[in-house]
């Protein structure tokens, strides 16, 4: 409701002292609002679709973003299963070449421990005559290198 003061503004005089005409000034304001709610009426329902584009553009994005998590997930899940399988493939690949060369190794093994067995067969018959040779010669005269005592043929100084 128009104040007392908007009612009587309208009979000021509207133009500059001592013009000619008379008349009642336009309410500027008044006639402004008028105008701007007209427009600004117009663009409730602007401003409504909007609101409405803004809540369904949210509605997209989060079912986007759950989309795009899903997919992360079974990225992530794909991941951890081809990283078990190259575990798995890695551990079979070493394992295998452990085997090989155990087997390389044994084999080695096997062949030192006969070329061993054979130097031994060679050598025993040899070794047992020098035994029995020292066996028999502990009766010997004692030599002045070992103080007093007889010398092992072959191992001067001995015993001790």
């Amino acid at each position: 409701m128009p104040g007392l003061r908007d009612y009587l503004d309208r009979f000021r005089p509207a133009g500059a002292p001592g013009a000619g005409g008379t008349g009642v000034p336009a309410d500027r304001p008044r006639e402004l609002e008028t105008e701007l709610t007209t427009v600004l009426a117009l663009l409730d329902g602007v401003h409504a679709e909007c609101t409405s584009i803004v809540a369904k553009a949210r509605r997209d994005a989060e079912r986007m973003v759950a989309a795009a998590r899903g997919e992360a997930a079974a990225v992530a899940d794909d991941a951890d299963r081809r990283a078990r399988a190259a575990r798995e493939r890695a551990v079979r690949e070493v394992l295998a070449a452990a085997r090989t060369e155990a087997v390389g190794t044994v084999a080695h093994a096997e062949k030192q421990a006969l070329r061993v067995r054979e130097r031994a067969r060679q050598r025993i018959p040899a070794l047992a005559s020098r035994a029995v040779g020292l066996v028999r010669g502990l009766g010997a005269e004692p030599s002045a290198s070992a103080g007093g005592r007889p010398d092992l043929p072959g191992l001067v100084g001995w015993p001790p």
